[in-house]
């Protein structure tokens, strides 16, 4: 409780307004003996003070501050529109004091009381709201009506169906409640405002049962769809996948596709949503061509594109896709995409079809059937994989190829590939061959890896997992391959793998060393050979231990070895070491990092009580 509160009610006085404004702050934590002032306070010219005084009535509470801001309600609207949040905030305790302004002979005030309890919600009784259906005042039946359905009143849906008799702003609010309330009783009254003369009340109808979501709903809605005009069928359309379509309702397909070719993406949403629902396979080609003409690289188009090939995934599509391949009109891009879903489905039936496109002039269709034939399997597509795989002029072709006879796994791909990364000379083509030819036999593969060139044992080397033959690759004469295989045992992780990575800590080459941190951070095994890495004359290793160790040991002991790196004389790695701590996290973090709040590095200082500021 606050002391002097005479003293700070005093201030509320005083010609500075940030004298004023501190004291209505101070006062929140007062008594009822604050509230008077601080509603004469919510009249202050000041606007920081007005908010201080609003706050601090909220913070003060209690019935005595419900009561005393009740008669703000008949004041200016900037004041009267405090008093209802005030209220409003103040909550439960200001129900009681709300029933009486439902008698007030002012209009304003009996509708911001039942707005009131709109927003309150918590012990408010429905009961004595309903008269107010039948209030004089349009504006207070309105939102009489919008909160019974709020408060979920369903003992008077029969009044909140009569009141769609009303005028239009009232029978808006009905309909909102009816929707709340899912009043299905209600629905027959509601189907007959869809032939209301009121465009914004047939709207409201519709969306109204669309939300109630029964099957009378549907009924009514199936119904009125042939008399309504165009520009409203969309949102009857809405209104039925809301509630539910089924396959059997194939009346509504021409206005689906309507949707899907001429609305925005929320129409086209609505659209696929219902196209899935019925299994609507003839718009398969409408939803093709839509994924043809997205740009993948503008923003959004992704997920679009994504959206389309799951929506075309839901349905039974296959014998629509396949026609598709033999269609002229379609763009390229399309029949691409197309390829690809009938690649994901893995359909045996279009095997042959996309063997042909292997030789198409389109080098995105052979890369795309390529792909699929991968994804679909079987030993019928080899042989064309292979001959795309050893003549096609395009890399991206040659490679997707390659992928896709090792996703086949085909003992006869096997001899090809290995004659070919003979003479392959692309770095990524050799990570695809070398991949696939794992895939196919790893034991013939990595039976005897002194044969291969540099660049391909460097490739084995940062594509297995196999330890026995990392370790032999990690004693290589050409040091990125030795490089590539320390990284390598850090993805195994076998206590064989850590020892030998030890023993690289002492390793003459910081580059070497340097690797053998990193990966030792993969396997987060700490050793107390990392922490002397820490001390490393090499300061890029001393930073990369840094994270090692902040990923692989007890927080405790890793706190207190990274907090020694704060005095390091290469500031990356006293960066490093806030960042590791901070990282970490906790009090020890915190206590760790304050004592270096005077570091003499402005830029450190100044990242350290960043660091400290975020703990």
């Amino acid at each position: 409780m606050v002391k002097n509160i005479k003293k700070l009610i005093q201030k509320l006085g005083d010609k500075d307004p940030s004298v004023r404004r501190k004291a209505a702050e101070d006062l929140s934590e007062g008594d009822e003996r604050a509230v008077y002032p601080l509603i004469k306070a919510l009249g202050d010219e000041n606007a920081g003070v007005q908010d201080a005084a609003m706050r601090a009535l909220i913070a003060v509470g209690g019935e005595v501050t419900a009561y005393m801001v009740l008669p703000l309600l008949r004041e200016e609207t900037l004041i009267r529109n405090t008093a209802m949040i005030i209220l409003k905030e103040l909550g439960e305790v200001s129900v009681p004091f709300l029933y009486a302004l439902l008698k007030d002979k002012d209009d304003d005030i009996r509708k911001f009381a039942i707005d009131l309890f709109i927003e309150i919600k918590k012990i408010v009784d429905p009961s004595r709201i309903v008269p107010y259906l039948k209030d004089p005042n349009p504006n207070v039946r309105a939102s009489a009506a919008k909160a019974l359905g709020i408060l979920g009143h369903k003992e008077e849906i029969p009044a909140l169906i009569e009141a769609l008799k009303d005028e239009e702003w009232v029978c808006f609010s009905a309909l909102e409640a009816l929707a709340e309330l899912k009043a299905d009783s209600a629905v027959g009254s509601i189907a007959k405002l869809l032939e209301s003369p009121s465009p914004a009340v047939r709207f409201s109808a519709v969306e109204t049962l669309g939300r109630i979501g029964s099957d009378r709903g549907r009924d009514a809605l199936l119904k009125y769809l042939p008399l309504v005009p165009e520009d409203e069928k969309n949102e009857i359309i809405k209104s039925l996948i809301q509630i539910g379509i089924t396959p059997e309702m194939g009346d509504i397909s021409g206005h689906l596709i309507e949707m899907l070719k001429e609305g925005d993406w929320e129409e086209k949403e609505i659209a696929l949503r219902g196209i899935v629902s019925m299994n609507y396979r003839e718009a398969v080609p409408v939803i093709v061509d839509i994924a043809g003409s997205l740009d993948s690289s503008l923003p959004g188009n992704d997920e679009r594109i994504s959206l389309l090939r799951d929506s075309i995934s839901s349905i039974d599509s296959e014998e629509e896709l396949l026609k598709l391949l033999e269609a002229t009109e379609i763009k390229y891009k399309g029949k691409s995409f197309a390829i690809e879903i009938l690649g994901s489905t893995r359909s045996k039936k279009a095997v042959s079809r996309l063997i042909d496109y292997l030789n198409d002039v389109r080098r995105d269709l052979r890369r795309a059937s390529a792909e699929a034939l991968g994804e679909i399997g079987g030993q019928q597509s080899t042989e064309y994989l292979l001959e795309a795989s050893l003549k096609d002029v395009d890399a991206h072709v040659r490679r997707s190829a390659i992928e896709a006879l090792g996703n086949i796994q085909t003992k006869d791909a096997f001899k090809p590939l290995m004659d070919l990364l003979e003479v392959e000379r692309y770095y990524d083509v050799i990570e695809k061959i070398v991949n696939a030819l794992i895939k196919i036999d790893a034991e013939s593969f990595l039976s005897d890896i002194s044969r291969y060139r540099d660049n391909v044992r460097e490739v084995i080397a940062k594509t297995i997992i196999d330890v026995r033959i990392l370790l032999k690759l990690a004693d290589d004469d050409n040091k990125k391959i030795r490089l590539a295989a320390i990284y390598g045992l850090g993805r195994a992780a076998t206590d064989d793998a850590t020892s030998r990575l030890i023993g690289f800590l002492g390793d003459g080459d910081s580059d070497v060393r340097k690797a053998a941190v990193v990966a030792l951070g993969e396997t987060h095994y700490c050793p107390p050979e990392l922490f002397d890495a820490l001390h490393d004359s090499d300061p890029w290793v001393r930073f990369y231990t840094i994270k090692a160790v902040s990923f692989s040991c007890d927080r405790e002991k890793a706190i207190s070895m990274i907090s020694s790196m704060l005095n390091d004389e290469f500031i990356p790695v006293v960066m490093s070491a806030i960042d590791a701590i901070m990282e970490i996290g906790g009090r020890e973090a915190y206590e760790a990092l304050s004592v270096h709040e005077e570091h003499p590095n402005l830029d450190v200082r100044d990242k350290i009580r960043e660091a400290l500021s975020a703990l």
